[in-house]
């Protein structure tokens, strides 16, 4: 039977990240987009973890924690913090909310499927919170600078086809409009398309734009070319 994962992050793109990342486990996503919602759905969807934004609309990630520590069914539930890259993790809010863990975005797929699978209590055990455990992504190490000037001349043009189309919307557009002439885009056909450009940022896309700035810009990016495709 699928564990149940609590999602409660305001972020669009990161709540499709997460459900793409568990869509092979053996888990059910719920989703949330503010705190509120978050201790509304605690009690309908008894959740097998929670992955709780620290800083999201109504509830922040510390107090639902909080909330789940004092509830009298559900307090065993493990809670996973999600800190922005450039948040300011407050670790003693993290320990005294009683937060099992914490991890920091952008992360790794496999890294959060590890942590939850590490956290999720079996069906017929309980046990105490745990010291909070913060998990980072490592920095990238620094590129040398050194290449000789027919492979620098190479990946300056490289990198000039790369920023007009760098989330290579140009072929997702293209491979769409057989299925959705002009004027046809549906939301399902929209939700597709953005599937598709959440899985073309790549690791080196997001350390190369800072990851606050990313889902916004593809989301805005992929309705104003939806809006062009429709009008024209």
């Amino acid at each position: 039977m699928p564990r149940t994962i609590l999602l409660a992050d305001d972020s669009p793109t990161i709540r499709r990240l997460v459900t793409q990342t568990f869509s092979d486990a053996n888990f059910r996503i719920v989703e949330v987009n503010n705190g509120d919602a978050a201790i509304k759905a605690i009690d309908e969807v008894r959740p097998s973890v929670v992955l709780a934004d620290i800083y999201m609309p109504g509830k922040n990630g510390y107090e639902v924690c909080a909330y789940i520590r004092n509830h009298p069914h559900l307090s065993k539930t493990p809670v996973v913090l999600l800190v922005g890259a450039f948040d300011a993790f407050d670790e003693n809010a993290a320990k005294e909310s009683g937060a099992t863990a914490s991890i920091t975005k952008p992360f790794e797929p496999a890294a959060l499927i590890d942590l939850v699978h590490s956290v999720v209590l079996p069906e017929t055990e309980e046990v105490e919170p745990q010291p909070v455990v913060q998990v980072e992504e490592p920095v990238p190490e620094p590129v040398a600078a050194s290449v000789g000037a027919p492979v620098a001349a190479a990946a300056a043009q490289q990198a000039d086809t790369e920023s007009e189309d760098l989330l290579g919307l140009h072929s997702i557009f293209q491979d769409e409009r057989p299925a959705a002439p002009a004027g046809a885009f549906t939301e399902e056909v929209i939700n597709r398309i953005a599937d598709r450009v959440i899985q073309r940022i790549s690791k080196q896309v997001v350390e190369r734009v800072a990851w606050d700035i990313v889902p916004d810009m593809a989301e805005k990016i992929v309705r104003e070319e939806l809006k062009r495709s429709n009008e024209s």
